[in-house]
């Protein structure tokens, strides 16, 4: 006799057709790597299920054999896309970190003048000196030891980190053996302007497996006019250069830009370039300031429709692009490290939650050279801004795709740009099914 069993869809389940194809998708948008691409038939099943019928009913609405109907089902339940009952699972926060990360501000001086720095303290001061570096491995050996932390990152940043490498090359290796004596991996990132790059520089990166984030703003001339050298002149030319080297010595690189006013309107261009050089990019709405919502969308889905065409050429979305701070397949119980398991240390060791807060009086401080507390009591201390979400937010389909934005630019507790990604987020989601589609008939699976 069959079971008395009532399947019921997830609260957070996104079900939707993949426009100008047979097939659907269905994502759970509350667990991790739920995503699934569903025949005609098996977007039908989930299609129907209306929390009242069962097994039986719903097999007889269907005109499907009850076991062939359970065994589909049940399959989804182990993604928690549907359940027999109702204890689908939430992401958590975790009891403890098991890695640290760490926005380190290396220098104020930079050679570029982009008139939109956010960084109120740039050209104050220089680099970081040797005494505060060997503090702050020394507490990194402190906190490790006593938090039995497997893993540290450090994203070097400024000003230019670059024009910093020298002292960088000596304290990197060092880091690397102290902390490795006590079971802890270090991994290094420069969030950079790419203008300055040298062999030295190449081979030290190659050796020591360090990876590049790129700040890029467009092509050619629209990158040219926000993101200029001191004399005037655009650094186009030196980045493209640069980022080439990069990736001929298959050292791991990535792009960030920040979509403005000044540069939305060069956002397919710059899709174009992206895709050509198959080079992860994530492309962030500026914060802080308005944006042209409406042109906005329109480059943004000029852009989205090069990804698509990209993708039937083989081209791998899901691998290579991100939008803001959206977790479409990982998810999370918040948007960054901030407060949890990260923080931000200037060049004179003070210690802030985040890094756009340097020169912020006003925000919470800390210090390294704080002898009372390790690097995981000064997370805690800066704050957990990370709850404070809208009701909104808290009920949202897609809080955990979203996670509310940055809590630092947070707008009446939502990011600004909700609206947005309650369009974009089903599209991010419809080219990911697409590259499911694609893969599946390059391997004659449909």
């Amino acid at each position: 006799m069959m079971k008395t069993l009532i399947p019921k869809k997830a609260p957070q389940l996104l079900l939707q057709k993949i426009e100008g194809t047979s097939f659907g998708y269905a994502v759970n948008c509350a667990v991790p790597h739920s995503f699934r691409v569903l025949n005609n038939a098996q977007y039908g099943i989930l299609k129907a299920i209306n929390e009242q019928d069962d097994l039986a009913g719903l097999s007889g609405k269907l005109s499907m054999q009850p076991d062939t109907l359970e065994a589909f089902l049940s399959i989804m339940a182990k993604s928690e896309i549907v359940r027999f009952d109702d204890y689908f699972k939430l992401p958590e926060t975790p009891a403890s970190a098991q890695s640290l990360n760490f926005w380190i501000h290396t220098t104020d001086a930079c050679n570029l003048g982009c008139s939109y720095c956010y960084i109120s303290t740039l050209n104050t001061s220089k680099g970081m000196s040797d005494t505060v570096k060997a503090q702050l491995l020394s507490k990194l050996v402190e906190t490790v030891e006593k938090r039995k932390i497997g893993t540290v990152k450090f994203r070097l940043a400024g000003g230019e980190p670059l024009s910093q490498f020298k002292t960088w090359k000596t304290f990197i290796p060092e880091a690397i053996v102290s902390l490795g004596k006590v079971g802890c991996k270090l991994d290094v990132a420069f969030i950079t302007n790419l203008t300055i790059l040298n062999d030295d520089i190449l081979e030290f990166s190659k050796e020591y497996n360090i990876t590049y984030g790129v700040s890029m703003d467009g092509v050619e001339g629209v990158h040219n006019m926000t993101r200029k050298f001191r004399s005037g002149a655009g650094s186009f030319s030196v980045v493209d250069t640069n980022l080439r080297k990069l990736l001929a010595h298959n050292i791991p690189v990535s792009v960030n830009t920040v979509v403005s006013n000044q540069n939305l309107d060069g956002l397919p261009d710059l899709t174009r370039y992206l895709i050509a050089l198959d080079v992860p990019f994530r492309y962030s709405i500026v914060k802080g300031e308005k944006i042209n919502a409406e042109l906005l969308e329109s480059n943004l889905v000029e852009s989205y429709s090069i990804m698509q065409e990209a993708i039937e050429t083989g081209w791998q979305f899901s691998k290579r692009h991100q939008f803001c701070d959206l977790k479409p397949n990982e998810l999370g119980f918040q948007t960054c490290a901030s407060g949890f398991s990260g923080g931000a240390i200037y060049v004179d060791g003070s210690f802030k939650y985040c890094h756009v807060q340097f020169g912020d009086n006003s925000a919470s401080t800390n210090s390294i050279f704080n002898l009372d507390l390790d690097l995981v009591d000064m997370i805690k201390q800066s704050g957990n801004h990370q709850d404070e979400k809208s009701e909104d937010c808290k009920q949202c389909k897609f809080r955990f795709v979203c996670t509310s934005g940055c809590p630092v630019y947070r707008e009446d507790g939502k990011d600004p740009q909700c609206s947005l990604y309650h369009k974009f987020i089903p599209l991010y989601y419809q080219l990911q099914g697409r590259e499911r589609l694609k893969s599946l008939k390059d391997c004659g699976m449909i």
